[in-house]
């Protein structure tokens, strides 16, 4: 039997995570400029064309599960690797930092766009209409961890992408050295969608019958599997509870890395984030006495590292409260027995306004049917198993 009372939740935590999404028009603008920041980079009369130039987003701009930021004054954030094929014997940090930030230097408007040097990366500030700032990490090819990688059972075709960056607070930063601190967004993003793939090809499937356009010319951004709904709603939830504990707050990492590995490409949004938040505290596993959450794609690196900060030592406890209070509200929402309530709930944990549009969008659609969410109707245990709700999670 169809739960409907499910399925409405469902639809209002969709249309949510739909109104955090980055909008199809800011989408393509922040695609346009840092794809005109690359080609100033790497193509044309640049000194930088001769090292195979490539340039390409990271994070959640490249996962697809970017979330608007709670206050409207603050700006998306788009993360991008600048990649040049120069061998770790032929250059250092320092100086792959420096032709990258000299090349932008160079032209007009990026120089009066650059903020200060950071850590990594340089940061192009657009005007306030633009609403986001672009983070250009520079890179090179690192082809050292494929080996070990390989070894420890990682796919080749995820190994074989990992870069070395910039880090001007290392020691080693201005000398030649092959101990560069590194990365591979590109195979943590093909491990995320292979997670997803078969509820991704059935969605793309579908619009390419609604289009009447072959699946490959449907653009993958277009396409939010429930993992990625998910991830996006946990993300909003963390934004609106840590408001005022910035430095606890949960990172998009770990949250993105639990949730993927907990899903099992459930249809139902509901399901999905029910079955997804029950599962994350199962792949944070102990090592040596220490709480772990393995890159995927290099189990070697250990995304809860921060967990140890000593300045910091309650994020992991404040990490597991956290998503234990997510659970707690899933209950909440799945048993309160009225749009309005859900409305009242809805907006402490996602905000007013996406909330208000959730359910404004909902009596649109279910006109006539104030809302079958409101027939009183008990939450059966499968769905939501209470003592596991509440069950205490050991620590490492």
């Amino acid at each position: 039997m169809i739960d409907i009372k499910k399925v409405d939740l469902s639809f209002l935590l969709d249309e949510i995570a739909k109104s955090l999404d980055i909008s199809d028009s800011l989408f393509a603008e922040a695609e346009a400029k840092y794809k005109a920041v690359g080609t100033w980079l790497g193509e044309g009369n640049s000194p930088l064309a001769r090292f195979s130039p490539q340039i390409f987003p990271q994070g959640s701009f490249l996962l697809g599960i970017v979330v608007k930021p709670v206050n409207d004054s603050d700006e998306y954030d788009i993360d991008l690797v600048f990649e040049l094929a120069i061998p770790k014997e032929g250059i250092t940090q320092k100086q792959l930092k420096e032709l990258v930030g000299d090349r932008l230097k160079d032209h007009q408007t990026y120089r009066r766009m650059l903020d200060e040097e950071g850590r990594r990366c340089w940061t192009l500030l657009y005007a306030e209409g633009a609403q986001f700032h672009l983070d250009i990490l520079p890179a090179i090819p690192d082809t050292g961890p494929l080996v070990m990688l390989k070894a420890m059972g990682v796919p080749q075709r995820l190994a074989e992408t990992c870069i070395a960056i910039t880090d001007n607070t290392r020691p080693d930063y201005d000398r030649i050295t092959s101990d560069w601190p590194g990365c591979n967004p590109k195979g943590y993003a093909a491990w995320f969608r292979g997670r997803m793939l078969i509820r991704f090809e059935e969605m793309r499937k579908s619009l390419a019958e609604i289009f009447k356009a072959q699946m490959d010319s449907v653009p993958e951004y277009q396409i939010k599997t429930p993992l990625q709904r998910c991830i996006q709603l946990l993300k909003r939830h963390r934004d609106i509870l840590f408001q005022n504990d910035p430095d606890n707050r949960p990172a998009s990492i770990i949250i993105t890395t639990l949730a993927a590995m907990a899903y099992n490409n459930e249809a139902d949004l509901t399901d999905a984030l029910i079955n997804i938040v029950e599962g994350m505290p199962n792949f944070i596993t102990c090592q040596n006495g220490v709480s772990w959450v393995a890159n995927p794609v290099n189990p070697s690196e250990n995304f809860a590292d921060r967990w140890r900060d000593q300045d910091h030592p309650n994020r992991e406890a404040k990490f597991r409260k956290w998503l234990q209070q997510v659970r707690i509200d899933i209950y909440r929402l799945l048993t309160c027995d009225d749009l309005d309530g859900q409305r009242e709930l809805l907006a402490g944990l996602f905000g007013e306004r996406v909330s208000a549009l959730s359910v404004h969008k909902f009596k649109e659609t279910h006109s006539g049917r104030e809302a079958a969410i409101a027939v009183k109707k008990p939450v059966q245990p499968a769905v939501v198993p209470i003592t596991r709700l509440h069950k205490p999670w050991g620590d490492c």
